[in-house]
């Protein structure tokens, strides 16, 4: 009967280490799970700002039309960046849409795993409003707009993420452990 005893509260604390082991694991791994979307956020905008210059070139040196240059873009560029573009490229060959901007609002809908958030999508958005609608000289300005606030957003992103990226890992970890002390 004791040794029964013994035996039952020893399953008993394998089961308290195995539960705190899962606390910590899991609190762990959504502290590396925020981290990773703060990286893929800064990821994915520089990938929109290479399309973007790939975009320029497109439109500026070989004069390619909008929906050739997009689907252009759409197959140098990693996903989701790439579909992204083959969907602009896309409502514009079939005329779907009133306009570029159409097109883009449309394209972003339509995209659920992109990281970038609402003021991210309004620097391209901004963009496709002029895009089609006005002189070289008028897109070029555009362009550099769009270009100049990109690059200061993507600054921005990397100078936080460097402390932002370590202080969820370790608050993951933190918030785990601390959970884990107050139940046992």
């Amino acid at each position: 009967m004791i040794f029964q005893m013994i035996n039952l509260s020893g399953g008993m604390e394998m089961i308290k280490l195995i539960g705190a082991i899962m606390i910590v694991g899991a609190s762990t791994y959504i502290g590396f799970l925020m981290a990773a979307l703060l990286k893929a956020r800064v990821s994915e905008l520089k990938d929109m700002e290479s399309a973007l210059l790939q975009l320029e070139t497109q439109i500026f040196f070989t004069r390619t039309t909008l929906p050739e240059a997009f689907s252009d873009v759409g197959k140098k560029s990693k996903s989701p960046v790439s579909d992204f573009f083959y969907s602009v490229a896309e409502s514009l060959r079939n005329n779907n849409l009133d306009s570029v901007f159409q097109a883009f609002k449309d394209a972003f809908d339509k995209q659920k795993d992109f990281n970038i958030t609402v003021s991210d999508k309004d620097i391209f958005l901004d963009l496709a409003k002029g895009l089609g609608e006005s002189d070289l000289d008028g897109h070029k300005k555009i362009f550099s707009l769009a270009e100049y606030q990109l690059k200061n957003t993507i600054n921005a992103l990397e100078k936080k993420n460097e402390k932002t990226v370590k202080m969820y890992r370790c608050l993951g970890f933190s918030v785990g452990a601390m959970v884990t002390i107050l139940l046992i």
